[in-house]
């Protein structure tokens, strides 16, 4: 999930607390003091909380690996307590009155040295080590309510070596100064999700742009980078601000993080990135995924996990938004083409109102939350046009700020805004699974002012109820394209054209989720490829091979085929892979060059040098140096490939 928020995906599975819980955290105050030789956490937390009703025991979340010392109560008084792996159950003296503001007192502490402890298994969400400290919201660092969605205020005192820096929400005090040590000190007074803790030896560089106030704290080998980064962010900040509505707080810093966790992060005011998404030029859909996450959550976040793509759908949109501004609609549409592929691998497995029942960290989460989410957001525009859109985004900032909102209301402003009743939408693309598979005939007839194109469109779903692009290209003039309102399985267009026409392309900009011929070649694809990431090669396989069902000519699939097996080192049929590829439909271009130098790499890994010669030199003839691969070419015709385990990641 690289560039994801885990905010509030982390404890939205089945197993964990319904969406409504008994009590709710309404403030942290804590003091924490980092060792980073040792990896060592030393924290206290003051946990004020308001039971629903009344109250006996108390249910929190810690880190596994940190050990709890002492709880107290408001009076002073011990309170019993129970630590099983993360959760921490509290006795309380006597039931806590519902309605009313209770505190406890918990002092804690531990190494913070790798994954272990970690609310997801194998991903380190908070780390102390002299390279750099992160101690994430996810990452359980002090102890949190089991419902992720509770909002909170805090005031955090962090100690750290008197040579490192200290970022997190809220208002800063002057650090304090003792010895080898320093103090950092921030209050956040609003109702967000400000736990989040940075620490680092940081080469800390301001970038004002208009509307934003932006901080870049950068390692050593980045600093290059940082001017870049600081325009974008500031640029995004503003694009987002425009469109969305300000937030009160117009500072931004921007923070790099260690390539040991998640791809980016973020907190009120904090974005973190990790050192591997930092790249030249810059990665604008990550950058812009990250702010967004200042308004979703920060601002206004999902009332429960079902409606989580009210975050994550509309983090993925917001950062499409940010495309179609800085690199014009043809960017865009091409965005939108591949989330709505993505959107497509797994959208039967459950609607978007059902995500609580997905497990989060799958490509299931990811398919249907963050890709279909987005194009939800992205058809509801389409439907009820820019101008409301932006005014129902505008409403949603307005009127929830530092609150929760479900989907339901977030409807009602959609239908306030656009003056529709839209409970047909919302019941289509958000309560229900199931895409359209559109069908085109038509024809051509001449008139005196040029030619017509009458036709038809069908798809197989009862119920569908969506205007749907009609375009048609024509000779030597630009496209003309219709709207059509379509209700049902069948709708009926003409378009008129001067020109003579060429083709008829049924919703060429990726405005609603559908299924053609192409787009369930390029789904089989993804699907092999999620496959792949998860090291099931000979799945991915047959996957691949679903994919050549539908296009025996597909070169990329026969191409993956031949990348896997040469994983796996069955030269052999890795050969006839490649092999395969080259004599496909050359789809996308990239994989002339790079079936050759794969070629090349297994002659020389099997001791065919003159073969492999051949193979690079046929590479070097593509002219195409995608992702280094003419470079490489001359490198192997200097040297022999000899290193067996390297498998390229070319372009898809």
């Amino acid at each position: 999930m690289g560039a994801a928020l885990i905010l509030l995906t982390l404890l939205l599975a089945p197993s964990r607390v319904a969406a409504q819980a008994r009590f709710e955290v309404t403030h942290y105050a804590i003091k924490a003091t980092l060792d980073p030789p040792t990896h060592g956490l030393t924290a206290s937390a003051r946990i004020d909380y308001v039971p629903e009703s009344d109250l006996s025991t108390l249910s929190l979340n810690l880190a596994s690996s940190l050990q709890v010392k002492n709880v107290t109560d408001g009076a002073g008084q011990n309170v019993v307590f129970h630590q099983e792996g993360q959760q921490l159950t509290l006795a309380l003296n006597g039931p806590q009155a519902g309605g009313k503001t209770g505190t406890i007192n918990v002092d804690y502490g531990g190494t913070l040295a790798s994954a272990e402890g970690s609310p997801v298994e194998d991903l380190k969400l908070a780390y102390v080590a002299p390279e750099g400290s992160y101690l994430l919201y996810a990452g359980h660092w002090f102890p949190v309510n089991e419902n992720p969605l509770n909002r909170f205020s805090a005031s955090m005192s962090i100690t750290v070596p008197v040579d490192e820096v200290v970022i997190a929400s809220g208002k800063a005090s002057s650090p304090v100064h003792n010895g080898n040590s320093v103090t950092y000190s921030f209050d956040y007074n609003d109702s967000s999700f400000p736990g989040t803790v940075i620490a680092g030896k940081y080469a800390v560089e301001p970038a004002t742009a208009v509307g934003a106030d932006v901080t870049l704290y950068f390692k050593a080998g980045h600093e290059k980078l940082a001017q870049s980064y600081g325009a974008a962010a500031g640029d995004i900040f503003t694009f987002f601000s425009d469109k969305f509505g300000p937030l009160q707080d117009h500072h931004l810093s921007l923070v790099e993080i260690d390539d040991d966790t998640v791809g980016g992060y973020t907190a009120p005011g904090v974005v973190a990135l990790a050192s591997r998404t930092l790249t030249s030029p810059v990665n604008a859909e990550i950058l812009a995924h990250e702010i967004s996450h200042e308004w979703w959550p920060c601002l206004v976040s999902p009332a429960t996990g079902d409606d989580a793509f009210l975050d994550d759908g509309l983090a993925t949109y917001s950062s499409a938004l940010w495309t179609e501004e800085s690199a014009g609609e043809s960017a865009f549409e091409s965005t939108m083409h591949n989330v709505e592929v993505q959107s497509l691998s797994h959208e039967e497995v459950a609607p978007i109102a059902q995500a609580s029942h997905l497990h989060e960290f799958t490509p299931e989460y990811q398919s249907i939350v963050f890709d279909k989410g987005a194009m939800v957001f992205h058809m509801l525009r389409w439907v009820i046009g820019d101008d409301a859109f932006w005014k129902t985004l505008e409403e949603m900032t307005s009127q929830y700020a530092y609150k929760s909102i479900s989907t339901a209301q977030f409807q009602k402003l959609a239908e306030q805004s656009s003056k529709q009743q839209l409970t047909y939408f919302f019941a289509q693309w958000v309560d229900s699974t199931g895409v359209p598979q559109f069908k085109r005939t038509w024809a051509v007839y001449r008139t005196q002012k040029g030619y017509q194109v009458v036709g038809k469109i069908e798809q197989d779903l009862d119920i569908f109820r969506m205007p749907v692009e009609i375009r048609v290209t024509v000779e030597g003039r630009k496209p003309v394209t219709q709207r059509v309102d379509m209700v049902g399985t069948t709708a009926d267009f003409t378009i008129p054209t001067l020109t003579r026409p060429l083709k008829v392309v049924v919703d060429p900009g990726s405005r609603l989720l559908k299924y053609d011929d192409q787009i369930k070649v390029e789904v089989e694809m993804a699907k092999a490829d999620q496959l792949v990431q998860q090291q099931a090669y000979l799945e991915a396989i047959k996957q691949y091979q679903q994919v050549l069902d539908l296009n025996k000519n597909s070169s990329l699939a026969h191409y993956r085929i031949g990348e896997n097996l040469l994983r796996m080192r069955n030269y052999n049929a890795a050969v006839e892979g490649f092999r395969d590829a080259l004599n496909g439909d050359l789809q996308p271009k990239w994989v002339e060059v790079w079936s050759h130098l794969m070629l090349g790499r297994i002659f020389d890994i099997t001791g065919q040098r003159d073969r492999a010669l051949n193979e690079y030199q046929r590479a070097l003839q593509t002219n195409d140096n995608t992702q280094g691969a003419i470079d490489l070419a001359n490198q192997y015709i200097q040297k022999p490939y000899t290193d067996n385990t390297q498998v390229s990641e070319a372009n898809k």
